[in-house]
């Protein structure tokens, strides 16, 4: 009980943190987007340390190099270039391993390799995420992340409470049927939750797009639709944060958040659908 209070509270601040980088998007005509920018920035750059740190502890050596430059390059390119900008530095940071595996015989492959993956994950859907507040303002992304983010602690209450058959306990052991299946509603609650903040109040936020705009007939199911299948991809996203955990022989990417772990182990499930909001918005604009 203690754990799960604490839990709480050190989410309920986090949240708090975040509402407020969140209203600043929506001061002075949208010109207060840089604000959460400069956050993603921070998280992008903490996240990508994270993942460095538990593959070194694991043994595995990485190419600091062009993860750095992937880092710090891509928020100017998706400023200037979008996508294509994303597209360009993640694959130049690529190609940067490969040049470092060909030329310097103390790289070996296995490094290489590693490199590449911190590129791709969690690098490159973070970038993403940039892209999208470029491209479509805050309220796509926040349904992601409020999406998954309400699946995830509902999923984690209920499961605590109910109990019953794990899914996959090889691989992440506290997972259970029955927490993952009310977790779907916690999905749709948490689309919901973003279109009555943002659309319905509507509280400042910086809103290129807006659903109700968008899909003037049917936005209401559209949130709802698009909450649980968030909710689902979510799920998909925190399994395959546990099995690199397991393969690195660690439990959490770093204690930075306290009983929360790392701020990687936070940002798991939101990685995916993050991916998925992406895609969506590529089918509807």
């Amino acid at each position: 009980m203690k754990k799960v209070l604490k839990r709480t509270f050190t989410g309920l601040g986090l949240l708090v943190v975040l509402l407020g980088f969140i209203f600043l998007t929506g001061l002075w005509d949208g010109k207060g987007q840089p604000f959460f920018d400069a956050l993603l920035i921070a998280v992008t750059a903490f996240a990508t340390y994270e993942m460095i740190a538990a593959v070194r502890k694991s043994g595995y050596n990485v190419t600091i190099i062009p993860i750095c430059i992937a880092v710090a390059a891509m928020y100017p390119m998706i400023t200037f270039f979008g996508y294509l900008g994303l597209v360009v530095t993640l694959g130049v940071s690529v190609i940067l391993a490969f040049c470092f595996f060909i030329f310097d015989q103390r790289v070996t492959l296995k490094e290489m390799l590693m490199s590449a993956f911190v590129i791709l994950y969690p690098v490159a859907p973070l970038g993403v995420a940039m892209t999208m507040t470029s491209l479509y303002g805050m309220i796509p992304l926040l349904v992601a992340a409020a999406a998954a983010m309400l699946s995830d602690a509902i999923a984690y209450y209920a499961g605590s409470a109910i109990g019953g058959k794990k899914i996959f306990p090889k691989i992440s052991p506290n997972k259970t049927y029955a927490g993952s299946i009310i977790g779907l509603i916690g999905g749709a609650g948490g689309a919901m939750i973003v279109y009555a903040l943002f659309e319905v109040a509507p509280l400042p936020i910086n809103a290129v797009i807006r659903f109700s705009t968008l899909l003037p007939e049917t936005y209401i199911l559209f949130y709802c639709l698009v909450g649980t299948a968030i909710a689902v991809v979510s799920e998909i996203g925190d399994l395959f944060a546990s099995r690199i955990k397991r393969e690195l022989g660690i439990k959490d990417f770093s204690h930075a958040l306290g009983s929360h772990g790392g701020l990687l182990d936070r940002l798991d499930s939101i990685i995916y659908a993050v991916l998925f909001m992406a895609v969506v918005m590529e089918f509807l604009i």
